[in-house]
């Protein structure tokens, strides 16, 4: 495989600290070595950063592919299986495309699809993130994929026999995430974030179930009852935490070294100035966005790791737009744009429970370069012009010319 050295850029590490002088040598797919003047082969190719940032490739964590809804591309939903697989792939590429290189999967209906392209991602043939896929979404009485009328717990005999045959269905189909929608979905069903959709005795199911077979467990869940059983049932990663009371969030801080939260604030955005599709008030979306605009800054105060991911693939909500978290994180909860980056960087890179997220001495080379300075102004990374470099995996994905040098210094 091929070496390169990034020359003349600031560097911000993912960490969130200040950025630095210095460069990078990657080779292969690794970054070797970071520092000042650094030894590289003769063959290695030098790019020059010149008044540009070098940073981690981003990380979402919570996006549907399967959805099929891209800046480039609007989907109707009612594609052929066929033809829904392809905008799988076609999805993965535009993220790709916009610096995301990898995707922690907010669920596909058709998750085996998902398999598949992880496998073609990863051995370099198909152009996309790093991906860890998902089952589609459970919900009240294990229906079928892509029926979600949210009818609650009520009415209904608990079932755990069906939530264990679920998990272990999905884990059989080789994914890494299992998701339960422990809460109904108001922009869906009016009404319905604040009903519980699982009980108790199946939430535990699904956890013993996940354990056993060594998925983990990602829980859509708005309520502050869902939150805590989330929590004390070992989901690894919570979707919304919407309104989350001071018990769901002090449990979250509690369980902080083992559980992220992402806020998805980029759905709440899209329904919120979406002219030709403007809430109603059954969708909740005013009280969302000011119970997650009170909630996500305390738990950034208190060291719950939250990561980027708006629930993108919709077509208000198209993949491509999956940066504008980064301007919401800010905006809306207060943090500053290095603190936004961590979520997307580091924290993402812990998400994936891969070595990426940071630019450090043996980690994968998920790179970009970017015109400008995003630890001053996070918004540059919502125009995929200012990206000069997308490294994924040690492969230039895209390489501004004016940037490449010939090899040695």
């Amino acid at each position: 495989m091929s070496s390169h050295l990034i020359v003349g850029a600031r560097i911000f590490d993912g960490s969130g600290s200040p950025t630095v002088a210095g460069e990078v040598l990657v080779d292969g797919n690794r970054i070797v070595a970071v520092g000042d003047r650094l030894a590289a082969p003769a063959e290695a190719e030098v790019i020059d950063g010149a008044g540009a940032v070098l940073m981690p490739g981003l990380v979402d964590g919570h996006t549907h592919l399967g959805f099929g809804s891209s800046v480039e591309h609007t989907s109707t939903r009612f594609e052929p299986d066929e033809e829904k697989v392809l905008l799988v792939a076609h999805c993965a590429r535009v993220m790709l495309d916009h610096g995301f290189t990898s995707c922690y999967s907010g669920g596909n209906r058709m998750p085996a699809s998902e398999v598949a392209a992880r496998k073609a991602f990863a051995e370099g043939w198909l152009p996309g993130p790093r991906l860890r896929a998902a089952s589609w979404e459970g919900s009240a009485g294990m229906v079928s994929p892509g029926h979600y009328d949210f009818p609650g717990i009520e009415g209904r005999e608990s079932d755990p026999g069906s939530v264990r045959d679920f998990v272990h269905a999905m884990a059989d189909l080789g994914v890494d995430i299992v998701k339960v929608s422990l809460t109904g979905e108001s922009a869906v069903v009016g009404g319905t974030s604040r009903v519980m959709q699982f009980t108790e005795e199946e939430i535990e199911a699904a956890a013993t179930a996940a354990a056993e077979r060594g998925v983990w467990l990602t829980a859509h869940a708005h309520s502050a009852e869902a939150v805590r059983l989330a929590v004390q049932y070992g989901v690894r990663a919570i979707y919304h935490a919407t309104f989350s009371d001071d018990e769901a969030i002090e449990a979250l801080v509690e369980a902080r070294d083992r559980v992220f939260v992402a806020p998805t604030p980029g759905i709440i955005w899209a329904h919120l100035h979406d002219e030709e599709h403007p809430p109603t008030p059954e969708m909740e979306t005013y009280e969302t966005q000011a119970s997650i605009a009170r909630v996500a800054p305390e738990l950034h105060k208190r060291g719950v790791r939250m990561v980027i991911g708006g629930d993108y693939g919709f077509p208000i909500n198209p993949i491509g737009r999956n940066a504008r978290d980064l301007r919401l994180f800010v905006e809306w909860f207060g943090l500053t744009p290095a603190e936004a980056l961590r979520c997307a960087c580091e924290y993402g890179g812990q998400l994936m429970e891969q070595q990426v997220g940071l630019v450090r001495e043996g980690y994968l080379a998920d790179l970009l370069l970017v015109e400008g300075d995003p630890t001053e102004d996070v918004t540059l990374l919502e125009d995929p012009a200012n990206l000069a470099m997308i490294m994924s995996d040690g492969r230039l994905h895209k390489i501004d010319p004016a940037r490449r040098t010939a090899s040695g210094r």
